[in-house]
């Protein structure tokens, strides 16, 4: 049996049992370092992503199904389904159809199921579990049905590759057209070699350059088959796009030196990455500060408009640090809450007599922690975008092609 037959044959299996069983968690496939996830709710299918290129995934389909999409990206997670969240919004904004945001999940599912087709040696993992789902859009859900569908379809693209001799080729990986004699042999005019070298130039994957074009991968890639077989053609290993939270880092920090600054002094990263994830988006930048003592320095240096301190730390308590700044004429005003899991009566008094100005348990939700600090912080003219265009991404990196 063929690795396609296996592959496919392994896929059909297991999205029929997950269905059965009417399953909530995430399939994890993997095949060497690549990682393909798959989610289910109730047995139906809400997602799929992973692979080397999952932000270029989601910005072809976006491109191909809803353009003009924009959102609003302020408090979203950063973590897992980011695609999704941005989907819901997408629709409660209307800036996308209910039928639109269908054709994405089913687009992006298609390229995932491409990729793992071939494979005869996935290793399958089933992880269940609820947190993925605190909100799910029914509608959006693909049924069993809907699914075999989609996979079957992609399974006839599959055949199609194998039959051009393209087993071996990646989509996910880009072309590059190797300047040679024998090119020129085949009669093709300087215009033509010159068109023929800005579509398959190295940095535009397979998959890129068929949206571009605005055609199947198969029929995209079939006039570079005789070129392939001939050795005129290299193929690259291609970096991921940034996500479009990333985007939002990036403008962060383009933007950062008229910001006002928080600083987070915890010694667990994951508290300092969470703050940053929720501040970023409302227009602050973040000093993030694992050492209370070494972070003392920085403090002076930086100057933070407000701090967010834990109470038990390494090396000193949140109340000892909060009592030193407020002795040191440079904090002596400085907004400091508390962010710590013991907010009982006593160490909320005790964190007034250290002169906290507030007090946040743990664990907060973005929307306390935004409050807080609208309260002592409001960030005002602002140029920050709360939204980024997919487009303005695909454009900014060289996926324009000869006559597109």
């Amino acid at each position: 049996m063929s690795a396609t037959a296996i592959g496919y044959k392994m896929l059909s299996h297991t999205l029929a049992v997950l269905s059965q069983k009417q399953a909530t968690g995430k399939l994890l496939l993997e095949q060497g370092e690549q990682q393909w996830q798959l989610y289910f709710f109730q047995g139906s299918l809400v997602y799929a992503t992973g692979g080397s290129h999952r932000s270029r995934r989601w910005y072809r389909a976006i491109g191909q199904h809803c353009r003009n999409f924009h959102v609003d990206l302020r408090n979203l997670d950063a973590g897992e389904l980011w695609e999704y969240q941005l989907l819901q919004r997408g629709i409660a904004a209307s800036e996308m159809s209910l039928e639109q945001a269908r054709a994405i999940v089913q687009t992006s599912l298609s390229e995932v199921l491409f990729a793992l087709i071939g494979q005869s040696g996935l290793r399958r993992e089933w992880r269940p579990s609820q947190k993925y789902f605190s909100t799910i859009t029914s509608s959006l859900l693909l049924s069993l049905t809907e699914v075999e569908k989609v996979l079957c379809c992609t399974e006839e693209i599959w055949q199609k590759w194998k039959g051009m001799g393209l087993w071996l080729v990646d989509p996910e990986q880009a072309p590059l057209l190797k300047p040679s004699a024998q090119l020129q042999q085949n009669r093709f005019s300087s215009n033509s070699l010159i068109a023929l070298g800005n579509v398959f130039n190295g940095e535009n994957t397979l998959w890129d350059i068929a949206f571009k074009k605005k055609q199947c991968v198969t029929v995209a890639t079939r006039g570079l088959v005789n070129y392939i077989k001939q050795g005129l053609v290299n193929f690259r290993t291609v970096p991921d796009l940034p996500s479009p939270i990333e985007q939002w880092r990036l403008a962060a920090a383009i933007a950062g030196p008229g910001r006002p600054l928080i600083a987070c002094i915890d010694d667990s990263p994951t508290v300092c990455e969470f703050l940053e994830q929720i501040l970023l988006p409302e227009g602050y930048r973040v000093l993030k500060i694992q050492d209370p003592m070494q972070g003392v320095g920085l403090l002076a240096k930086q100057k933070p408009a407000l701090i967010f301190m834990d109470v038990v730390m390494p090396k000193t308590s949140g109340f000892a640090l909060c009592n030193f700044l407020r002795k040191t004429p440079a904090f002596r005003e400085t907004p400091i809450v508390f962010l710590t899991g013991q907010d009982g009566i006593i160490d909320r008094t005790r964190a007034k007599l250290t002169g906290a100005s507030d007090f946040l348990s743990k664990p907060a939700n973005p929307q306390q922690v935004v409050q807080i600090v609208d309260k002592y912080l409001k960030v005002k003219g602002d140029s920050y975008p709360s939204a980024i265009r997919p487009q303005d991404l695909l454009h900014s990196r060289q996926l324009t092609l000869a006559n597109s």
